[in-house]
């Protein structure tokens, strides 16, 4: 397997984040001037800007590498059985929001610091002020996009091409993949701790099992949860 200069690892994981987040600037006023949540801004930025970087950027690695299908990229093949990678996945989900409990009021504090500097939108995190159809609109995008969509490309591009292409870190490549795919988060940038503590077990199991299904089907019941979760909340006002 070709394996990345420990620089171009760094900026492949770095630059998506920069586009995505120029994206997002662009979109959310847009998104708010039709009525709709800046989190739908972030929700067109993630269609029009960060599946097609991570798309073509791993084609263009395809046709390096000279590999038939973009899923060759993928360094982690083995299969856990189903009941380990259902039981390893349901425990790292109760981890990360062990964790999202506990550094709540760290991401609070930053988003507080940040609303100094940043534009008002930029950090809103409800959504508090729009309409109810809208406020639909905007969560049933996010179930679908962010459900599923986003995390497989995500984990394909992060762990699946990435993470085993950076032995130059030697068995550190775990942490430091993990770092910078929460850097890689510029657009929320008050749950850089979180994350980071959220996902290290994910990615250090991903290295261990190597099985990359674990890492999607654990982002996915993420990013799932957190969606139906925001649907309940709605649904109570």
């Amino acid at each position: 397997m070709k394996q990345l200069e420990n620089f171009k690892a760094i900026i492949y994981h770095l630059y998506p984040g920069l586009l995505i987040t120029a994206g997002f600037v662009i979109f959310a006023p847009l998104a708010i001037k039709y009525g709709f949540p800046p989190q739908f801004g972030m929700l067109l930025s993630i269609i029009v800007v960060a599946v097609p970087i991570l798309f073509f950027h791993m084609r263009a690695a395809k046709r390096l590498e000279e590999k038939s299908h973009i899923s060759d990229l993928n360094g982690f093949k083995e299969k856990l059985p189903l009941v380990r990678l259902i039981l390893y996945s349901s425990g790292l989900v109760i981890f990360a929001f062990i964790i999202w409990g506990i550094t709540q009021r760290v991401s609070n504090l930053i988003t507080a610091k940040l609303s100094n500097w940043l534009p008002s939108w930029y950090t809103v995190q409800d959504f508090h002020g729009y309409s109810h159809d809208k406020i639909v609109v905007t969560l049933i995008f996010n179930l679908v996009l962010n459900g599923f969509m986003a995390p497989y490309i995500e984990e394909l591009y992060f762990r699946g091409y990435l993470l085993p292409r950076m032995q130059g870190f030697g068995k550190y490549a775990f942490l430091v993949n993990c770092l910078l795919f929460s850097l890689y988060h510029f657009w929320q940038p008050y749950i850089y701790l979180t994350l980071f503590l959220a996902l290290l077990p994910m990615i250090y199991l991903v290295v261990k099992t190597r099985d990359l299904r674990l890492s999607i089907l654990t982002h996915s019941l993420l990013n799932l949860i957190g969606a139906i979760l925001s649907f309940g909340m709605v649904a109570k006002h």
